[in-house]
């Protein structure tokens, strides 16, 4: 499947770099947990928070929609396009090959997951799924051999390509 890659310009890696390390910020002044038992530094939380809200711009300029740059991220989608919440995931590429990570315990039922790949300033938006055809299911899950939850780990040669969300082909 082929991806579509965005580059980001400067403003918007330094924007989204700014609010990626207010949800950390955040989390911390709350005393709340952080993504699923991930035992990494405040660094590391911190790289991948950026990270994080970085895919999220990249999704929204190619989607044309605005991104708000909101810090509170347990309660809203990622992104709404159209009358669809979105939830973008994150990851750097993977030897192994990259999949789209959605956790069981997620209530976000009928909400479009999306997988992008960062290489910053480039981010490779590889598809998605809705997280419906998952949550509730066996499928896709895994616990990757590591000491955490299992979760629903969506390969991309699965997803659904991303511009037939932008153009409504998919349903």
């Amino acid at each position: 499947m082929d991806s579509i890659t965005i580059t980001l310009e400067s403003y918007d890696i330094l924007c989204g770099s700014n609010t990626g390390i207010l949800r950390v910020v955040e989390d911390l002044r709350l005393k709340r947990d952080w993504s699923h038992k991930f035992k990494g530094t405040i660094e590391e939380k911190m790289a991948k928070s950026i990270s994080g809200c970085l895919a999220e711009i990249a999704v929204a300029r190619y989607l044309e929609i605005e991104f708000s740059f909101h810090v509170n991220h347990f309660t809203k989608p990622d992104l709404i396009f159209h009358d669809l919440h979105l939830q973008v995931r994150s990851q750097e590429r993977k030897v192994q090959g990259n999949h789209l990570i959605i956790r069981p315990t997620s209530k976000k039922t009928n909400e479009i997951f999306i997988l992008v790949v960062a290489e910053c300033p480039d981010f490779h938006i590889q598809g998605f799924i809705n997280s419906s055809n998952v949550l509730g299911t066996k499928k896709y899950l895994t616990d990757f051999n590591l000491p955490r939850p299992k979760c629903h780990a969506v390969p991309i040669e699965d997803l659904t390509p991303i511009h037939l969300l932008k153009t409504n082909h998919w349903n």
